[in-house]
């Protein structure tokens, strides 16, 4: 049955274009020296402007820095190296119309800790079970959560299994868990984490961090040419998981937790959030179509929701099967809406005209099916997360075809097509990234230069360079494939977690900041 519900909001979501244009902008410029007076190249200046919420970054390049088309007002200014606390603050008006001059001295700081630094110092007892706490643990949330902590075996069972469910009841709550419960569950995997976890971290283990030295951030090779923009969603508990382009150029996203859906008009930084009618809906995936519609996935909720973003109007369409978890989603070009099912281990379509849905079991069980995209075959490429494979649809047939990266237990886990079609896809678990061959299949894989990066969602801009995030590296990486270099720019926001990313029609990567509940706009100086 189709749920139905009206929202009585105003019809203008947005500000007109004429508006938009005229809010006049300003400058802010000036040199970046180092304690003994040198010019820095590759510092992080970041300026706040403090009635928007909004936060452009810019890094030095031979001592100097300059940020353009920043809006009018109080803004606060911090820098550092990038990576490492800032050291040099101020605070400045940004005038219409105008350059405002600020130069700044930096002190020496200490680098900033990321996941990535704590994953080297875990034990590693040479039996697969670090990479697989990697896999299970670190993908959600970082190593220090557990290496601060102290419990015994019990204790650890309790953690583990409460980590497992926080889909179905919601915020962790091990100590909801009885001990019957928790001697009495079964599960290889769980059983494994859990002797790991007592055996490194356990009641007669030392209290307290060995905190470990930082290492994940190295210095790019050239001079830093990334503008990078942070807009503060209103709800700042959101949560955002997901984004999306529309074709006037807003940014839609899920607000996971604020069970909201947000839109952003970029032009002028304005926000909207519409209330999802559902007590936990637990939002992921979001495309957004031609004809103003919004649609979105509930991975706890089970239902594919759609926003009119004209009126205000939501509807929920259940799926058709419970405890589905409808996952990421996209807009094939037929208007078809697809999506990966990762607790139903299925592909599925949802066709708007006939509001039905054609599901597809994938061939590996437990695969946990991630990223999606579809090609101009019509052919559905997806990421088996668990399953270490990319597979291919064929709906015309209902065939899967399975590919296996050469690199075992890789964790693909998001993908993106170039302009030959060729997959692009990010390996989780093993620390590169990869190019499938849509003719060949052949697959071929390049190593990132920081180690347990942790690389998650990934993109190709117009220009065919590949972009993906460093999940626990906190970083935003470009890849030219033509030359296979890496150039990796450390994100302004701590821990941001990106977990989607996308293109806009200027060319511009956007990112969900999922721990800070931000939109993140980064943009190539040329």
């Amino acid at each position: 049955m189709l749920k139905v519900v009206a929202l009585s909001l105003a019809l203008s979501f947005w500000q007109s274009t004429s508006v938009a244009q005229a809010i006049e902008t300003g400058s802010l410029q000036g040199a970046v020296r180092d304690e003994n007076g040198k010019p820095v190249t590759g510092a992080a200046v970041k300026i706040r402007n403090v009635e928007r919420g909004i936060t452009v970054t810019v890094f030095s390049r031979g001592g100097n820095y300059g940020a353009p088309e920043l809006f009018p007002g109080r803004s606060e200014v911090s820098a550092g190296m990038g990576g490492h606390a800032e050291s040099a603050k101020a605070a400045v008006e940004i005038a219409p119309g105008k350059k405002t001059l600020l130069n700044l001295a930096l002190k020496r700081s200490a680098p900033i800790l990321t996941p990535a630094d704590w994953i080297a110092q875990l034990p590693d007892d040479r039996d697969g079970v670090k990479q697989l706490i990697i896999n299970r643990c670190v993908n959600c949330h970082g190593p220090v959560n557990f290496v601060s902590r102290r419990f015994d075996r019990l204790g650890w069972k309790k953690v583990v299994l409460d980590m497992g469910r926080i889909e179905e009841i919601g915020p962790p709550n091990y100590k909801s868990i009885s001990d019957e419960e928790a001697m009495t569950a079964r599960g290889e995997e769980a059983e494994r984490i859990t002797a790991y976890l007592t055996k490194h971290f356990g009641p007669d283990k030392a209290p307290g961090l060995n905190v470990p030295k930082a290492a994940a951030y190295r210095n790019t090779a050239g001079e830093p040419d990334v503008v990078i923009t942070q807009f503060d969603i209103p709800t700042r508990t959101a949560i955002p998981h997901n984004l999306t382009v529309d074709p006037r150029g807003h940014i839609w996203f899920v607000e996971r937790y604020g069970e909201k859906i947000g839109g952003l008009d970029p032009k002028t930084g304005g926000f909207k959030e519409f209330p999802i009618q559902a007590k936990v809906a637990r939002s992921h995936g979001i495309v957004a179509d031609s004809s103003g519609f919004v649609w979105w996935s509930e991975s706890r909720g089970n239902h594919l929701g759609r926003l009119d973003s004209r009126t205000g109007a939501m509807k929920r369409t259940p799926l058709p099967q419970e405890r589905s978890s409808p996952h990421t989603l996209f807009l094939a070009s037929d208007g078809l809406i697809w999506m990966t099912q990762i607790r139903g281990n299925r592909i599925a379509s949802f066709d708007p005209r006939t509001e039905s849905f054609k599901e597809y079991a994938v061939p590996t069980k437990e695969s946990r099916p991630y990223g999606i995209v579809v090609d101009s075959h019509n052919h559905v490429w997806f990421c088996e997360f668990t399953g270490d494979k990319i597979g291919r649809l064929d709906p015309a047939t209902g065939a899967i075809r399975e590919y296996a990266p050469p690199t075992r237990y890789s964790g693909p886990r998001r993908l993106a097509l170039d302009r030959k079609e060729n997959v692009w896809f990010t390996e989780y678990n093993t620390n590169r990234i990869a190019r499938l061959d849509r003719d060949t299949g052949a697959i071929r894989e390049w190593e990132i230069p920081t180690p347990d990066s942790g690389p998650y969602d990934i993109v190709v801009d117009h220009r065919g360079k590949i972009w993906f995030d460093e999940f626990t590296a906190n970083k935003i990486v470009r890849f030219d494939p033509a030359t296979a270099q890496f150039s990796e720019f450390p994100l302004p926001g701590l821990d941001s977690q990106v977990r989607k990313m996308a293109v806009d029609q200027a060319g511009a990567v956007w990112l969900s900041e999922y721990k800070n509940s931000r939109m993140v706009r980064v943009v190539e100086r040329r």
